[in-house]
């Protein structure tokens, strides 16, 4: 029988996943089953045991196709993390071809800089190079490593100023940093008007639906029947309304550039 294979290796890898697609796809199923297991015991309780079973097939479907999509966001969060750092990198980059260090040395002082994941790889990068690998194999690994186009740009650039050099020398690694640096200042700016609309679809959902809400059960009671009992009503106010808020705040942290994060 075919074994059932959830993500390729290559895409684990590029998440920083360290398992075999065999080891990966294992633990997305067990995990999925006892999760299921779980909304069948609560389904059970609460409810019919047919309907506990097609919420726990459903919640089984959901947190394998919830599995899948962990590589994608663990690989897309890591790209940004490195393309956080690497205006600046290329800018200490230029300046030291500018003064003719050896290419070595440049790697060395970016591998002990302070530019967060970019450094970490580039230390990967000296690695490959100190086993017998060519710079320029060294470099397109990485650039294989981490899915970002932005870094196989400037890894192209690089390898290209190596290979043949350039009158130049860091200028041009000088002006793609400068390119990268205003796209990153448009993108601030572009999340800075986003912020005036999530602030107020907050306050509106954080404050004013509650207190309505609350208003209407409270005066509504008064006047009409209300059909919410008293332990719907405390759920409603005390963990419904509060994870909604907690959404809108997961939801305005991952469309925050990663740049502008501590």
């Amino acid at each position: 029988m075919k074994e059932i294979i959830l993500v390729k290796e290559k895409e684990l890898k590029k998440a920083g996943i360290n398992l075999t697609e065999k080891e990966f796809s294992e633990k997305a199923f067990k995990y999925s089953l006892v999760f299921s297991a779980i909304l069948i015991v609560i389904g059970f309780a609460l409810t019919e045991l047919v309907t506990a079973l097609v919420i726990g097939i459903i919640g089984f479907a959901v947190a394998v196709l919830f599995s899948v999509k962990i590589p994608l966001i663990l690989k897309k969060r890591k790209a940004k993390k490195i393309e956080k750092h690497l205006p600046f990198a290329l800018m200490a980059m230029s300046v030291e071809m500018n003064i003719n260090l050896s290419f070595e040395k440049i790697l060395k002082n970016i591998s002990e800089g302070n530019y967060g994941e970019f450094s970490e790889e580039i230390k990967k990068t000296e690695k490959e190079i100190a086993s017998g690998a060519t710079i320029q194999k060294a470099l397109f690994n990485l650039s294989e490593r981490i899915d970002s186009k932005i870094l196989k740009r400037s890894i192209s650039q690089i390898t290209s100023i190596y290979e043949h050099g350039s009158e130049e020398k860091g200028e041009p690694i000088k002006q793609l940093a400068k390119e990268l640096l205003s796209r990153q200042k448009t993108e601030s700016k572009e999340f800075t008007g986003k912020m005036t609309m999530y602030s107020v679809v907050f306050i509106v959902l954080s404050a004013i639906i509650p207190a309505m809400f609350q208003a209407f059960v409270t005066i509504g009671s008064t006047f009409m029947e209300v059909d919410f009992t008293p332990v719907q009503i405390l759920i409603i106010t005390t963990v419904f309304f509060p994870a909604v808020n907690l959404g809108i705040l997961l939801m305005i942290r991952s469309q925050t550039p990663e740049f502008l994060k501590g």
